[in-house]
Order: structure tokens, then sequence, then C-alpha cells
């Protein structure tokens, strides 16, 4: 975990170790491993001798442009419900937040910012899975901050139907892809509910303008 390097077949650690590691609740570990199994990235494997399994990524460009172009009102439709969710968990997280959810959210942040750095120099595919695990990681901490279980359970549920339309379309991790987390987290911490939900907004539709203009190439 701390190398960022995860090739297909390795094991990600049990996830007791990754709440440890990423410095969040088992609650959020577990709804970040959700949207990595639904997006493909990972298998989940139950029981004795069970964990989490690093899948060889499957990008098909072409494959991906043209699920895309059939599902793009579930496309939109997902990037609607995260907006106005997230922008809400956002705004409740900066009007609740405690201290102890500040370093947290701002380790995952550097982390974040480390991957891209690693993912550019050389090329792993491993990097986009941790990039994953710690954007999830970092957006359901938000919601958790919220102290609303509702909305981290809905916050989880909007960024697993994300992943269903979208698919394979990250086939390497955008350079932007870390760019409004820093502003989100310092409304958060500067308790600013307005500015975080604007952030949030910001930083999803961001999101979705990369993903239109990959459609119109």
């Amino acid at each position: 975990m701390d190398s960022g390097q995860f090739r297909p077949g390795d094991r990600l650690p049990a996830e007791r170790d990754l709440a440890e590691m990423l410095d969040v609740s088992r609650t959020t570990v577990r709804a970040a491993i959700a949207v990595l199994e639904r997006e493909g990235r990972i298998s989940v494997r139950r029981g004795r001798g069970g964990g989490f399994l690093v899948l060889e990524p499957t990008y098909d460009p072409a494959e991906a442009r043209h699920e895309l172009k059939r599902n793009k009102i579930a496309v939109r439709d997902a990037f609607d419900y995260r907006v106005i969710v997230e922008s809400g968990a956002a705004r409740l997280a900066a009007e609740r937040r405690k201290a102890a959810d500040l370093p947290k959210l701002a380790d995952l942040v550097t982390r974040m910012d480390e991957t891209i750095k690693a993912g550019r120099e050389d090329g792993a595919t491993g990097h986009v899975t941790e990039f994953q695990l710690l954007d999830s990681a970092f957006h359901l901490g938000i919601a958790e901050a919220s102290g609303n279980q509702q909305l981290l359970e809905a916050v989880s549920r909007g960024r697993q139907r994300m992943w269903l339309p979208v698919g394979a379309i990250f086939g390497h991790i955008e350079d932007n892809a870390n760019d409004h987390h820093a502003d989100i987290l310092a409304a958060i911490r500067a308790k600013d509910a307005d500015l975080a939900a604007a952030a949030m907004a910001d930083h999803i539709n961001e999101t979705r303008k990369t993903i239109e203009a990959w459609l119109s190439r």
C-alpha cells in the first residue's frame, strides 16, 4: 500500500489493516471496496482464505466510449445525483466536522498527489486502483464527517452507480484528478459550509466535463 504498486493477482491488505493505514473507519473502507469491486478493479472473496484481489484491467477505449454513449442518460443522472448528495455532505461536514477528521482527510489528499506523481513516472496500472481507493476514502470520509449515516450511505451508492455506466474510461489517472480536493478540505477546515458545497460541486462537474470531452473525441 505504501508503495502504491498493485499488480493483477496482488492482494490488498485486510479491511482492518486498510482502515488503520488510511486512518479512516472500517465503514468507510467497506464502502470504498464496494466501489472498486463494482467497477471491476478488485475481486472480493469471502470466507477463510478470502480477501481483496486486484484484477487485470480490461481497458478498451472504443468499447468504453460506446458504452458511455449508449448510457448517456445514466451518466448524466449519476453525476446529477452525486452533485446534489455530495455537496450536501460537504456542507454538513463543514458545519459538524471534528478536529480529528481534518488530518485524516489531509493525509488522503497528500497520498493522492503522491500516487498521481508515481503513476506519471512509471505508468504502472496499479496506481489507478490505489488512487481510486484513496479517492473513495476521501469522499466517504467527508460524508462520515457530516455525522449523517444516511448521507454516508447515499454517497456510497452514488459512487457505485457512477462506475456502472462509466466503467473502464479511467484506464489511467487524469492529471487534474486531485485538483479540487485541497479546496474542499480547506473549506471544511474553515467551517465555510457554502464554499465547501460549491467546491464539491465544482469538483464533480469537472469530472463530468472530462468524460464529456472524452466522448466528443
